[in-house]
């Protein structure tokens, strides 16, 4: 496989933001074999910075290696430290398109979603038909414009936007959700994000625009939590679904965006506050957990339905034997690029084959 294919692939296979990820996996320029590279490609991310680091201060005018660390970065989730990298590369070759389309991405990530456009038209300006910039400029274009005239709530570590005066209780109402799961979600796992979170409140045709998920899901996290809302919603599903979202903000924190589907949905089904119940109650085929797909958005509804009630159960037996401090030093294992059946056996205590042999 080439490198080109194997970047291309690594970014697309763990995405957080699917939908824009597919549109900006673009595989960087070729480069020489080298020790940073192969780390990157054996997926060892946070060695991979220090070496492309090492060997930036060797070779202070080599874009390639400023571009290598931000994307070993952004593999871990870092997206600032990412943005720095793809920074420091486009400060000496601003000609360097992949740069451009991974720190939009990163900006993305992070919720910043003026910073990414301004990134994508000014790398326009060199490739001006680049489709892996067209693509998602468009369609975060289209998200600026929905929300040209939204109103804001600001919470203590949320900021919730939203159409009009008609979803002010809505928004009033997620902002007391979000707080208390907030600090709820954070004492199970230790960890409460570090960044401000935005929320925003779309009417459900402005969500299915925007996002473009299936029709099943209910709620999105992609840099930002993003939920319908169109029509009556009960409070008990707004706070179900803004609880699970959160969750993925965090693991996006915490591991970046290679975490397995199933371990991800699982997560923020079981911290749920009746994610516990439902996955107990749902009557779904007995199915492996090694047998799920990658990637859950292009499942049929009752293919999905199986497939979050089989991952939840998996996981809240993970969290009865092992607890929430395993779960957490898993996904930081992932963050950092270790090989998932090397972080699982090093988090908690046993190999994955074992675990899931009797788990279904």
């Amino acid at each position: 496989m080439s490198r080109t294919t194997f970047i291309a692939g690594l970014l697309i296979a763990g995405a957080i933001a699917a939908n824009a990820l597919a549109q900006t996996a673009a595989p960087p320029r070729a480069v020489p074999s080298s020790p940073p590279w192969r780390a990157l490609e054996e997926r060892r991310f946070a060695e991979a910075v220090e070496l492309f680091e090492d060997a930036a201060r060797l070779a202070p005018r080599d874009a390639s290696l400023r571009f290598g660390a931000g994307l070993a970065n952004l593999m871990q989730g870092k997206n600032a430290a990412a943005r720095r990298g793809f920074d420091a590369a486009l400060a000496i070759d601003p000609r360097l398109i992949d740069a451009s389309v991974f720190l939009g991405l990163a900006y993305y990530r992070d919720g910043l979603l003026q910073d990414a456009i301004k990134v994508y038209e000014n790398a326009l300006r060199y490739a001006p038909d680049a489709t892996q910039l067209t693509g998602p400029l468009a369609q975060w274009r289209k998200e600026v414009s929905t929300e040209g005239q939204f109103y804001q709530a600001q919470g203590a570590h949320f900021t919730v936007f939203f159409e009009g005066p008609a979803d002010d209780a809505a928004a009033q109402r997620a902002l007391e959700i979000l707080e208390d799961a907030y600090w709820r979600i954070g004492r199970e796992l230790a960890v409460y994000p570090q960044r401000p979170l935005s929320v925003v409140l779309y009417t459900t045709e402005q969500f299915r625009d925007v996002t473009r998920s299936p029709e099943w899901a209910s709620g999105v996290y992609d840099g930002r939590i993003k939920v319908p809302i169109g029509g009556e919603i009960e409070s008990a599903e707004l706070r179900r679904v803004l609880e699970h979202e959160l969750v993925h903000a965090i693991v996006a924190a915490i591991a970046g965006p290679t975490v397995p589907a199933w371990l991800n949905e699982g997560l923020a089904t079981a911290l749920e506050r009746d994610g516990t119940e439902w996955a107990e109650a749902a009557r779904t085929p007995s199915q492996l957990v090694a047998e799920l797909p990658r990637e859950f958005r292009n499942l049929m509804p009752a293919q999905a339905r199986e497939a979050y009630a089989t991952s939840t159960r998996v996981v809240l037996r993970l969290l009865e034997q092992h607890g929430s401090a395993a779960v957490v030093e898993l996904l930081r294992g992932i963050g950092r690029g270790l090989p998932f059946l090397e972080a699982f056996q090093g988090a908690v205590g046993t190999t994955f084959d074992d675990f899931v042999s009797v788990a279904r």
